[in-house]
């Protein structure tokens, strides 16, 4: 479990650029946090990326009290780590309000809902386009469409693989609780660690679905157990995990 750390400038630093960018990479969060190093703290030792969770949790502690988080985030569709900054005091599009007009806060909705309602969440861009019709109030163009999802990708809220539109980093670390509320029926949980997963593998014989590194980490314990051997989910897993 990481440790508390005294709070410090480089936890301020590190915070102010996290909560300014929404979505750093953990490779991203590693160069800000030298550099708070480098700015603050040249008498000492360079850090390196195994202290990210020890400062992530020293400032957690410090502004929990605000409903405010910093969240880790394994992003299973490009296998990278992610640390992402969340407001936990209302709904997550309310806080877009501030940034966004009324009709661009409904089409945010409208991509959001398309996306968690498509069988493996995630979409085509026409299908993102097409949704501007759909918006009550004033409308909001194509084009328009175009350069707030580019937006949104940047932030980490969605992201364009192979030419689908996807959930982001973002929306995983905090739409979660809004998806499973409004959305409870297509969302699922990893059968192991009971999270939901977004990205994970699925059963072709029954529902079940998980998150790949809890399956590798289920896997290896169950590779010496003639039983779980014969199961044919484990030889399926088997075969997608490894």
């Amino acid at each position: 479990m990481p440790s508390i750390m005294a709070y410090t400038d480089v936890h301020r630093a590190f915070l102010q650029a996290v909560s300014h960018h929404g979505t750093v990479s953990a490779k991203q969060a590693y160069k800000i946090l030298c550099s708070a190093y480098g700015k603050y703290h040249t008498d000492e030792t360079v850090p390196t990326e195994d202290h990210i969770p020890d400062v992530v949790a020293s400032i957690n502690a410090k502004i929990s009290r605000y409903c405010q988080k910093i969240n880790f985030v394994h992003y299973e569709p490009v296998e990278t780590d992610f640390y992402v900054f969340c407001n936990l005091s209302d709904s997550p599009l309310d806080r877009l309000q501030t940034h966004y007009t009324e009709s661009e806060v409904s089409f945010f909705g409208l991509v959001l809902k398309e996306i968690a309602c498509s069988e493996e969440h995630k979409i085509r861009p026409i299908v993102c386009l097409n949704l501007t019709g759909e918006i009550t109030g004033k409308s909001v163009s194509k084009v328009r469409a175009e350069e707030l999802l580019e937006e949104w990708e940047k932030l980490g809220y969605f992201v364009q693989l192979d030419g689908m539109w996807n959930f982001g980093p973002r929306i995983v670390a905090e739409f979660d609780r809004f998806l499973n509320v409004h959305y409870e029926d297509e969302m699922h949980k990893c059968l192991l660690c009971k999270e939901s997963t977004f990205y994970g593998i699925k059963c072709k014989n029954c529902p079940e679905t998980f998150h790949k590194e809890c399956m590798k980490t289920y896997l290896r314990r169950l590779q010496t157990a003639p039983a779980a051997r014969s199961c044919g989910l484990f030889q399926y897993l088997i075969e997608v995990c490894f």
